[in-house]
């Protein structure tokens, strides 16, 4: 059976760009890389460096177009990765996390159906949906395992449907648009897969822990700090794919696949620091000339 990871990129450039970042992250850590696919909109400059390219038939252009991934799976078993995560350490041993796991798996928690904690809650469903389910899910949507069979087709397909009406079910999380972590939680209930618990040392997301992490990435490294835990993956968030230590990361990165000197590595590292430092200081600033200014109000009154 083929094995391989994939992710997925459509609009603008920026995604593509982040792709190949956990493609080159991936590559460098690995001491004997899978297949990588990238299901995309276009073929572009970016497509050319995975080593299998699957273009949507029509792409949403955002994180719904996960939801749409099953009839361009390359491979027979899928491990799907956000394109906004970098790879620390040789995450081939993924699948072997996996082995025994659901035909639609993820990180996660199975939850007990009174629990308010999960992607949704138990009593916002209708009657006959909570027939048909167990248990209530948490899950991280970063990563996706996925055998191409009957009932992972079904998981997403019927994610699709609940996010027609998503308003309805009353989903947790502040998305603007419909997420597919709620929809996927409650298509994984009714489908009866479960996700399986891990110890973060596979996956932690940059978000919850900001600036509380030390990263090497040219060293394999990365260690979350309040978790007290070294991780495989980092997940960023788009978001934080501008911030100065993701852009720090990659560029060590780049100019170590380029093969540059020790003096090069230094000279990067220290012009980030340098950035880091301004950033920080400005805004210290900000929020001093912002309690001056709420103070002047009060007294003023």
């Amino acid at each position: 059976m083929t094995k391989g990871f994939v992710t997925v990129a459509t609009g603008n450039q920026r995604y593509y760009k982040m792709a190949v970042n956990l493609l080159h992250s991936y590559k460098y850590c690995s001491s004997s890389p899978l297949p990588f696919a990238i299901i995309a909109d276009e073929h572009n400059e970016f497509t050319k460096e995975f080593d299998d390219v699957c273009i949507f038939n029509e792409a949403k252009c955002n994180y719904l177009d996960k939801l749409e991934m099953y009839d361009y799976l390359p491979y027979d078993i899928n491990i799907f990765i956000d394109a906004d995560c970098l790879v620390y350490r040789d995450i081939n041993r993924l699948f072997d996390i996996f082995e025994n796991a659901d035909d639609f798996s993820c990180f996660g928690r199975v939850l007990p159906l009174d629990d308010n904690t999960g992607w949704f809650e138990y009593e916002n469903l209708n009657a006959d949906l909570q027939k048909q389910i167990d248990y209530v899910v948490g899950l991280h949507g970063g990563i996706y395992y996925m055998r191409k069979t009957e009932k992972c087709k079904k998981v997403l397909d019927d994610a699709k449907t609940f996010s027609l009406n998503y308003a309805d079910y009353k989903f947790k999380g502040k998305f603007e648009t419909p997420g597919d972590e709620p929809v996927v939680a409650l298509s994984m209930a009714i489908n009866k897969c479960k996700p399986i618990f891990h110890d973060f040392s596979s996956l932690i997301c940059w978000w919850e822990h900001e600036n509380l992490f030390k990263l090497n990435i040219t060293n394999h490294y990365a260690y979350c700090i309040p978790l007290n835990t070294k991780t495989d993956i980092v997940h960023w968030g788009t978001r934080f794919t501008r911030s100065i230590p993701y852009c720090k990361e990659i560029a060590a990165l780049e100019l170590n696949l380029q093969g540059a000197d020790e003096k090069e590595l230094k000279k990067s590292n220290k012009h980030y620091e340098k950035l880091a430092f301004r950033e920080k200081t400005n805004k210290l600033k900000t929020r001093v000339i912002n309690k001056i200014k709420r103070t002047l109000k009060i007294t003023t009154k």
